[in-house]
This record gives C-alpha cells, structure tokens and sequence, in this order.
C-alpha cells in the first residue's frame, strides 16, 4: 500500500481563488487543481491507494465546522482513498471537548500550522492542544520550519521542537517537510533520532516558479538527493512517512525520487507505506 501522508483540497467553489492566491504567495507552481477530484486523478496516475488530507485552520471559527466536514469525508475513505485528519487552532476556546469530539468521530489525527496561525511551537496553547491530543491517542502533525510563503520568522525551529518534546513527550509526533523546511541541516544535529516522525512532504526536488513570478536559483531547490538520504538513515526509516504536500509536489515525481534514492525493497516498502499503516492502525 502506497500513502501520501500529506495533501491539501479545497471544495471546488473556492479552490481556484484559493490556490491562486498561494500561488503568489509561494511563488511556486501546483500540480493539481487542489480539489478532491485533482488530487484523485494524480493519485491514479501515481498508483496512489491512500492520501491524507491536512485542513489548516486560520482562525477559531474554522475549527468545529471543518472537523465535521473531515469526518464526513473519511465515510467513504476505503472507496475514495482521501482520510482526512482534523485542525486546531491555538487560541480554540474549548480545545480539551473539540479534540475530544474529533476522537469520538474516528479523525486519526489534527493538524497546526504554526506560521499560518501566528503561533511558535512551543506556545503553552500548543503544548496544551499537543498533550491533549496525545492523551487521547490522536495524531498530531505540524507544519515544520520556514514557510516557502512567510519568510519573516521561522515558527516551528528544532530547539522549539526540543522543547515539546521535554515538556510533553508525544509518541504521535509528525515533522512536515523532513523535520523543518529550509532548515534541515540544523534538523540533522538536533533532531535525527528523536522519538517522532519526520514525513518527506515538499522536501526534495526543484521548486518550480508559478506562472508570473519567479525564482532565483537559490530559492529554487529542495533538499538534495545526499542530504535526504543520510537524513533518513540517521533518523531512522521507520519514522519516516512518504508524503508530497500535493498539490506543491507532483506525486509521480516524489515517488520516482523515493525509489531511486537507493533504499532496499523492504526500506521503500516502509517508507511509502509501512509506517504510515502502522502510525494510522489501518
């Protein structure tokens, strides 16, 4: 079974407003229309069986409402192949009952985004929502490291990283973007070993310029094929979940990379499904 631990859609009406708008924010190019139906249709061509789907919540009024929106989804999730986690939001007034509800509606997980929702990791309000969550046996998977589209602060770093790990110690722990985008020589030293998840989400690979902008060469690639490699060795391939932040990373692509990095068969098959089987209880 091949998952893609980390893709976004937006509901038809609004995902062509949305993705241009990310779009010139991120100066970098989608590979689908960003809706269910795109990212289905990428899915097939990759021979894809499962892609989670990540809602980001921007602000408190969000949360409720597209929680039970995840949890209609993941009705039909063995027919359409999208499981969808649930989102929070630091300052979510009754956050203990919310994460308690999306457990009860079967989500498997939540999302944050630290630099979309203005917030350091290691926040009290995320500490609060991350042990919560943990107690309840939920997933929690965070945006880590720069954001391609907020260049000012960096609002999830490895020693904030360190820190909830002290304090919290979630078994359930997921690093976007190989620990931390943008940052990963520091996530190397600090972070490689740890007791949590990286996934390979918009980590490898050149960064294709939107139409309309542009890139410099240096802003123009990913981690490259050596550093991704002995990251993943040091870390550890059983915490490592294949992923593409589709519709930023062609799901065709991200794969080819994976299998020709240089795994054995029984490293790729954990990679691109194993661990994420296991992680999920799927």
């Amino acid at each position: 079974m091949i998952i893609d631990f980390h893709t976004h859609t937006f509901p038809s009406k609004i995902a062509g407003g949305v993705l241009q708008k990310l779009q010139k924010l991120s100066r970098s190019k989608p590979y689908t229309d960003a809706t269910a139906d795109g990212l289905r249709r990428s899915m097939e061509r990759a021979h894809i069986d499962l892609s989670i789907l990540l809602p980001v919540m921007t602000n408190v009024g969000q949360v409720h409402k597209l929680n039970e929106a995840a949890a209609r989804t993941n009705e039909r999730w063995q027919e359409t192949g999208l499981l969808s986690f649930g989102g929070m939001h630091p300052d979510t007034p009754d956050y203990r009952a919310e994460l308690a509800h999306m457990q009860h509606m079967g989500l498997r997980g939540v999302k944050i985004h630290p630099a979309y929702q203005d917030t350091d990791f290691d926040d009290i309000r995320f500490l609060r929502i991350i042990d919560r969550a943990s107690e309840l046996g939920l997933i929690v998977l965070t945006h880590a490291g720069w954001d391609i589209g907020i260049p000012h602060h960096n609002y999830c770093t490895p020693r904030q990283v360190q820190r909830v790990m002290r304090e919290v110690a979630p078994d359930k722990l997921v690093l976007a973007h190989m620990g931390g985008w943008a940052d990963w020589d520091t996530v190397e030293q600090e972070l490689a070993g740890l007791p949590l998840y990286f996934d390979t989400a918009f980590s490898t690979g050149d960064i294709v310029a939107a139409p309309g902008t542009t890139r410099t060469p240096e802003e123009s690639h990913n981690m490259d094929r050596a550093q991704f490699v002995r990251l993943v060795r040091r870390h550890g391939v059983g915490r490592v979940l294949f992923a593409t932040d589709s519709p930023w990373s062609d799901q065709q692509e991200s794969l080819d990379f994976a299998r020709s990095a240089g795994f054995t068969d029984e490293e790729c098959a954990a990679l691109l499904g194993g661990n994420a089987q296991a992680l999920l209880g799927i």
